[in-house]
């Protein structure tokens, strides 16, 4: 009659459902509960009612296996058939079933034969077969016709967040956030209450068979658009958003819920390449070195919304006359009101970087090496280039340097380049490093 469901980032989901028992009698009695995944935790299932007291509960799983259907087929009578070419059957006997422990032994016409070359005719399946597992209870019940709370833990439920970012110029972009929730299980959950726990929560059991499998599944893909902003809450360390609507999932399928838009919020293209000093051996002679210059996408978590925003992957896209291109993709994780989101997208093409070891002169105690660097923009527009220099020790000093830079920490130094469009910058410095 109800269900909620609490899905994890981590492959898992705890699920609570509020079910109903039409049972025949009052007092002492089994009660069957089926259509539980066959990825459950067995030891997470708890069973909570105010008019059912449960006295004990079997966990049965017997999935229903050529195997499984002749184990209980036992002392019984069972049709052997077989098939011609065109697939109908040519031949037809009865055969009681006296064994199946390693082969099935019939007795046909008074014989003994043992894995007679036939197939099987089942006249209904039996019972306590069944594909999902069971359990079997014995309960003490107070009234025909009961209310009880089942949960339990299972993998086979996954969701992540997905943001589409289109750039609309040089300085604003749109964005849309999805919720993307999965449900790998053969189960329906239909009408169900969805939070989407944001955060990795300690399982201490590690359940039997977890690991997932990196083949992808086939699965239906729904989007749905209409979706208010969801109900964010705060438990420990976590933050759970609450899907404002009930929705349905559908076994092996995904569905997507927008839960963020936003139109028109300011980002910076962060262009920067990183060199070191420690790729060099002692007394290198001059050599030259190309080095890819990166792009970086920045912009704030407020921006997009006032609400925490949960971790999850970018797809970043130029926009163009209602045209799409893709730029690139990354991931960041979770933000909110000033942090920034900074997306790696790739390389750029139009910004070449040429550094230059003129020479690298190590003795016991003391070095000096001496730097240039050509940036060339071929661009139609001004660019900022920021170069990070890396160093081996921590005792460093540069002098001599054509171009301003900051100290940025005890093994690194920044320098921020500006190259006007269509044009070269050279740089070119001297340092002086200490061995510690």
């Amino acid at each position: 009659t109800q269900t909620n469901i609490t899905i994890y980032n981590q492959g898992r989901a705890l699920i609570n459902e509020i079910r109903e028992a039409n049972i025949e009698k009052k007092g002492k009695q089994n009660l069957l509960i089926l259509d539980i995944p066959n990825t459950v935790d067995p030891s997470s299932i708890n069973l909570l009612s105010d008019h059912i007291k449960f006295i004990s509960k079997e966990f049965l799983h017997i999935p229903i296996t050529n195997q499984t259907l002749l184990n209980a087929s036992i002392g019984k009578k069972i049709e052997l058939i077989k098939y011609n070419e065109e697939g109908n059957i040519s031949f037809s006997t009865i055969g009681k079933l006296i064994s199946n422990i390693n082969r099935p032994v019939f007795e046909i016409d008074g014989k003994v034969v043992v894995d007679p070359p036939y197939s099987y005719k089942f006249d209904n399946i039996p019972k306590g077969l069944s594909d999902h597992p069971y359990l079997n209870c014995v309960i003490q019940s107070k009234s025909r016709k009961s209310d009880y709370h089942l949960s339990y833990i299972t993998t086979g439920f996954d969701w992540g967040a997905e943001y589409n970012l289109h750039l609309i110029s040089d300085k604003t972009c749109n964005i849309e956030g999805w919720y993307a929730i999965r449900n790998d299980l053969n189960l329906t959950y239909a009408n169900a209450n969805i939070s989407l726990v944001s955060g990795e929560v300690n399982f201490q059991q590690q359940v039997e068979g977890e690991a997932r499998s990196s083949k992808r599944m086939q699965t239906a893909l729904s989007y749905n658009s209409d979706m208010s902003q969801p109900i964010i809450s705060e438990t420990g360390e976590y933050s759970i958003f609450h899907l404002p609507e009930k929705i349905n999932l559908s076994p092996k399928s995904q569905v997507r819920h927008k839960f963020v838009s936003t139109h028109k919020i300011p980002y910076n293209s962060i262009y920067h390449i990183s060199h070191s000093l420690q790729r060099y051996r002692r007394n290198t002679e001059t050599q030259s070195q190309n080095i890819p210059v990166y792009i970086r996408l920045e912009l704030k978590a407020k921006d997009i919304g006032s609400f925490q925003l949960p971790g999850g992957s970018y797809k970043v896209y130029e926009r163009n006359e209602g045209i799409l291109a893709y730029i690139g993709a990354s991931s960041y994780a979770i933000s909110e009101g000033t942090d920034k989101i900074k997306l790696e997208t790739g390389k750029t093409q139009d910004i070449l970087c040429t550094f230059t070891i003129k020479g690298y002169e190590i003795s016991r105690d003391i070095g000096e090496a001496e730097m240039n660097a050509v940036f060339e923009n071929r661009k139609n527009k001004d660019v900022t280039v920021v170069w990070t220099e890396k160093f081996t020790d921590g005792r460093w000093e540069i002098f001599n340097s054509s171009y301003d830079y900051e100290r940025l920490d005890a093994y690194s130094a920044i320098f921020n380049i500006k190259i006007a469009a269509n044009s070269k910058e050279e740089i070119s410095f001297k340092a002086r490093i200490e061995k510690n």
